[in-house]
C-alpha cells in the first residue's frame, strides 16, 4: 500500500505531522508520498509559494522512514489528483489517496473525479468537525478506509496569527517561517 497524502500545506502544522504518525502506524504503509499543490493550484487563495510550501514539509518530515515529497504538481497548469496519482501508478501500485472529511461536500467538483473514484483508494481522514458522507465512494465501488482524527489545529488560524499559533507548529517550521517572513500580510 502506498499512501498519497495532498494537500497546500500552507503551512504544514502539527496535525500534518499527527496525521502521517497516525497513517503510518494504522496502515503501516510501503511508502507515503506527500505531495503539496502546486502554484498553479487556483482553488487556494493566499497560497504561499510552493518553494516555501515544499521546503517547510521537508523541515517536518525530519526522520520519517519510507516518506517522500513530490514536486509533481509544481507545474505551469493544475491538472488534477487524478492525474498526478496516473503519474505516480507508473512507479507504485496499491494508491491510497489520504483525503479529509473537509473535501467530502466539494468532492464532485474535482477534476475527472468521477474516474479518480473508480481508479484508487482513499483513506478518509475523519474530522469531528465535518459530516463523514461515504454514498459516493459506495456509489463509485470506491475501496475506502476511515481513520478517526481529531485535532483542532488550523492552518488558516496559524497563517493569520502565526506567533499566537507557534505551538501548533513544528519548531523547525516556526523558525522557518520567521526566517523568510512568511504569513505577515494576513495580519494586516
Amino acid at each position: 500500500m502506498v499512501l498519497v497524502y495532498g494537500g497546500s500545506f500552507n503551512p504544514p502544522s502539527k496535525a500534518h505531522e499527527l496525521i502521517l504518525s497516525q497513517l503510518i502506524e494504522t496502515y503501516n504503509p510501503n511508502k507515503v508520498i506527500i505531495v503539496p499543490v502546486g502554484d498553479a493550484y487556483g482553488w487556494k487563495h493566499n497560497l504561499t509559494s510552493f518553494f516555501h510550501r515544499y521546503n517547510m514539509v521537508n523541515l517536518m518530515l525530519g526522520s520519517y522512514k519510507n516518506v517522500e515529497i513530490s514536486s509533481l504538481e509544481n507545474s505551469l497548469e493544475f491538472k488534477g489528483t487524478f492525474q498526478t496519482l496516473n503519474e505516480l501508478s507508473q512507479t507504485y501500485e496499491d494508491i491510497y489517496f489520504v483525503l479529509g472529511t473537509d473535501h467530502l461536500e466539494t468532492l464532485t467538483k474535482w477534476i475527472d473525479y468521477e474516474k479518480l473514484l473508480k481508479t484508487y483508494g482513499f483513506i478518509i481522514i475523519n474530522r469531528s468537525d465535518y459530516k463523514l458522507d461515504v454514498s459516493l465512494f459506495e456509489k463509485y465501488h470506491t475501496k475506502y478506509h476511515v481513520m478517526q482524527f481529531d485535532s483542532i489545529i488550523s492552518s488558516s488560524r496559524i497563517r493569520l496569527n502565526v506567533e499566537m499559533n507557534k505551538n501548533d507548529l513544528n519548531p523547525h517550521v516556526y523558525q522557518y517561517i520567521k526566517k523568510n517572513h512568511l504569513y505577515q500580510e494576513a495580519k494586516k
